[in-house]
């Protein structure tokens, strides 16, 4: 018998609670994290935390507010993704982080946005790694809403 639970395991408690949203946020379509981004580049004080960015997008999603649409928050997300991916490219390490680890790659995509200096508020910098790491499929959808 191996030493290692295999079927479920808590994260550690200590963990960053970011790096718990991170893991999740991981799992979101490009659009979705797109919309995220778009959210949080607003600076408005309910779009400063990244749980509450999260909720907005979903109300987005399903047409629960009046005063703006989820394509309006994926444009303006790949505004923001095309703005940020220069200095996102040009910080991070070369040759990549190589781990199969889901958390060592969430530090590693916050540190490259810490380094590019790109992020304005707490939400945008969680979004941006998020999209960081997803780069390839945020940068096809972002071409689209061009």
């Amino acid at each position: 018998m191996s030493e290692y639970d295999t079927v479920f395991s808590l994260p550690n408690v200590d963990e960053d609670p970011d790096t718990e949203l991170g893991v999740l946020l991981m799992g979101l379509g490009p659009e979705r994290l797109l919309a995220g981004l778009g959210v949080a580049a607003t600076g408005t004080i309910e779009a400063a935390d990244p749980a509450t960015t999260t909720l907005l997008v979903d109300q987005l999603r399903h047409d629960a507010r009046p005063d703006r649409t989820f394509a309006d928050a994926v444009a303006a997300g790949g505004d923001r993704w095309h703005a940020a991916r220069p200095r996102l490219t040009a910080a991070a390490p070369a040759g990549g982080t190589r781990s199969a680890a889901l958390r060592r790659l969430w530090a590693s995509a916050v540190d490259t946005v810490t380094a590019a200096d790109v992020a304005s508020g707490h939400a945008e910098r969680v979004y941006l790694a998020a999209c960081w790491l997803r780069r390839e499929e945020i940068d096809r959808v972002a071409q689209a809403t061009r």
